[in-house]
């Protein structure tokens, strides 16, 4: 597929979105290139908030506390079925209107005059002006799904203690992205034809049968170069590194770039890198590499960032910057997907990075993927099943596997409904809201989804036909809830609606929710539905009344707190009793996925089962006057409590914190 097809199948695909969730078009076309730049690590979240007036307006939002950023979106909708181009004049307009908004609500300029019934638009304008003091990067990202050119993208620069960086995301970048995560696009650098240079190199020879290893040296001004034009993507085995901020930049390197450059070879460690082939030229006997082909940092992902970012301030001097580079060269393409994981995964075993990092290839995910090319959706007539829910482990998969039918496309999306196609980001938000951690989900698409897959990687994932039978129920309670909500025209915060409510439904259900049933239907039931509508009324007014006055609604949602003062608020759930399984059932929901609890476990939650109710309200209630634990394990105490009375089965992690906590209170003094 070329850059004219994949433009009219992105547009087609955008005007799918807007025929189900009844949106805009602009606003179609805003969250499929989101999700371009979220897979591609360049942007961690974004909201969509449409606001159009004289010389400003904005389509999408995102704020980074962490890094002390905002990130604005503004988007240029094309509707010609065909490849279009997008002018000079328009692109620049865009990034201006983008700014104005900024500086417009960063001097309260905007407050008065934005309607606080759209919440969506307010919220932002609200967070700009009470972070002028914190915020010290603003971000601006044109998105469009027409072509055009990088040239009238603005320089870097800073105004008023704030790092401006503008990005441009037409549908060429979006294109290219889509080709690097399908694999149809692998980074080859050609030193000699495109920077003019080769890299000197020691071979290390019989290293191992499966890898050949170099050392090089690479100029800091290459690397940046190749970083700029490939940026995430040349990190693609990597843990998934944000490029660091203009003002958060690691100090270090850009002291020593401004100061010593010539002392950054010896003063940093260097990178490690993976390659499918090397491509060695000799001189005078000895080794150049000239070309490297599939080329991954695998390590030292901030290292290159950072240099990037420096080489920005063009009175930095990078001539006299090198970095020390290994590369490892697997042989066998065959085994390039299990290798290059585990060299990512072992180089950066000095850092704080988890295990939990290296998940886009985990036996967990790609057995997700298995199940949903093979399980066919059941039938309400019995008859022969027509469809199936399509999980997208890596960006721009289905769009990949439609356009490989070779004019049977219709077939394809009759087989995959796009209404059925879910990522692993929205698998994360199935799960941990099911788990009952939607201020979790709250953080944004992909802090939720590390988050999830650091709790994977403690557990054994076994993932059998019924777990993902279950996945599936639990994204159809997801999207209907979204319906319901959506219906209710709100005007923001949807998001957080949704994931309260899913996890709101888990837990006055104890996790015994029929999903079976909801599997077999392909549709919730209509007492789900009406208990639902109740719900929204009830969290609605929770998360517009956070616990601090003046407090911003979205960095509400994303505190514990938000979700342990909802969750035991009372609503009638008796009018779903027929959609709860019973303790005869062979059917027990936990934490876990799909695996069966090992004896020790069983132990710890048959001997947790047996403590009462008041023994943990006791327990709470002396840690408190005694000022004792941690307020979380006080909390948790509480909640044990809670859960002892209505006699829930406690998760192997439940039992295992309960019995700590009671065992550490009687060492310290408490008696039952």
């Amino acid at each position: 597929m070329d850059l004219s097809e994949f433009a009219v199948n992105f547009l087609e695909e955008a005007l799918i979105t807007v025929d189900e969730e009844k949106i805009s078009q602009e606003d179609a076309i805003t969250i499929d290139i989101l999700e371009y730049t979220i897979d591609s690590g360049e942007v961690i979240a974004g909201e969509l908030c449409h606001y159009k007036v004289r010389g400003i307006k904005i389509n999408a939002w995102n704020y980074d506390e962490d890094n002390e950023a905002i990130d604005l979106f503004v988007s240029i909708f094309k509707s010609e079925q065909r490849l279009t181009k997008v002018s000079d004049k328009d692109i620049a307009d865009a990034f201006s209107k983008a700014e104005n908004f900024f500086w417009s609500a960063r001097e309260g300029k905007l407050s008065a005059k934005v309607d606080e019934s759209d919440t969506a638009i307010f919220d932002v304008v609200q967070v700009v002006e009470q972070t002028k003091y914190t915020v010290k990067n603003l971000r601006i990202f044109v998105l469009t799904n027409g072509q055009s050119s990088a040239d009238i993208v603005p320089e870097t620069r800073e105004e008023k203690g704030i790092y401006i960086d503008f990005q441009l995301w037409d549908i060429e970048r979006v294109y290219q992205q889509y080709l690097i995560r399908s694999g149809k696009q692998k980074i080859e650098i050609d030193f000699l034809n495109d920077y003019n240079h080769k890299l000197q190199c020691l071979h290390m020879d019989k290293v191992s049968e499966k890898v050949d290893a170099y050392l090089a040296i690479i100029p800091g001004k290459i690397l940046a170069q190749i970083y700029g034009k490939y940026r995430q993507g040349l990190l693609e085995k990597n843990v998934r590194t944000f490029l660091q901020f203009k003002a958060k930049v690691n100090q270090g390197i850009r002291d020593t770039i401004r100061k010593e450059p010539d002392m950054f070879f010896a003063y940093n460690n260097g990178i490690s890198t993976t390659a499918e082939k090397v491509t060695v030229e000799f001189e005078d006997n000895v080794p150049y590499i000239t070309r490297i082909e599939n080329w991954q940092v695998v390590n030292g992902g901030q290292t290159t960032a950072s240099i990037f970012a420096t080489s920005t301030d063009k009175e930095n001097d990078l001539s006299k910057v090198f970095v020390q580079m290994k590369i490892s060269v697997v042989g066998n393409k065959g085994e390039i997907e299990e290798i290059v994981p585990k060299i990512s995964r072992f180089a950066n075993t000095q850092t704080i990075i988890k295990d939990s990092d290296f998940s886009s290839n985990s036996d967990y995910h790609v057995a997700i993927e298995n199940f949903s090319r093979t399980e066919w959706v059941p039938t309400k007539t019995g008859g022969k099943a027509t469809n199936k829910w399509f999980y997208e482990r890596a960006r721009g998969q289905y769009l990949d596997d439609k356009s490989k039918k070779g004019g049977k496309e219709k077939l394809f999306e009759k087989e995959y409904p796009k209404k059925q196609k879910f990522t692993k980001t929205d698998l994360s938000k199935y799960e941990m809201s099911w788990w009952q951690r939607p201020y979790d989900v709250g953080k944004g698409a992909e802090n939720n989804f590390k988050i999830f897959t650091k709790e994977l990687a403690t557990e054994k994932n076994d993932v059998s036909k019924k777990y993902y039978q279950r996945l599936i129920a639990k994204a159809i309670l997801f999207k209907e809830i979204d319906r319901i909500v959506a219906k209710r025209n709100l005007g923001g915060y949807k998001a957080n609606m949704v994931s309260y409510i899913l996890a709101w439904l888990s837990y006055k259900s104890n996790k015994k929710l029929n999903l079976d049933s909801i599997w077999e239907n392909q549709i919730i039931s209509e007492p789900i539905n009406n208990l639902v509508e109740q719900m929204i009324d009830v969290v609605w007014k929770h998360i517009n009344t956070p616990s601090k006055q003046g407090m911003n609604i979205g960095e509400w949602c994303k505190k514990q707190e938000c979700w342990l003062t909802l969750k035991d608020k009372f609503i009638e759930t008796n009018s779903i009793s027929d959609e709860i399984r019973t303790e005869a059932d062979t059917y027990v929901e936990t934490d876990l996925v799909g695996q069966e609890l090992s004896p020790q476990e069983s132990k710890m939650i048959e001997e947790a089962a047996k403590i009462k109710g008041e023994v943990w309200f006791a327990l709470s209630k002396w840690a408190k006057e005694n000022n004792r634990f941690t307020p979380f394990d006080r909390k948790l105490s509480y909640n044990l409590g809670v859960l002892a009375n209505r006699k829930a089965i406690l998760s192997p992690k439940q039992a295992k914190n309960a019995l700590r906590i009671l065992k550490q209170a009687k060492d310290e003094g408490f008696e039952e």
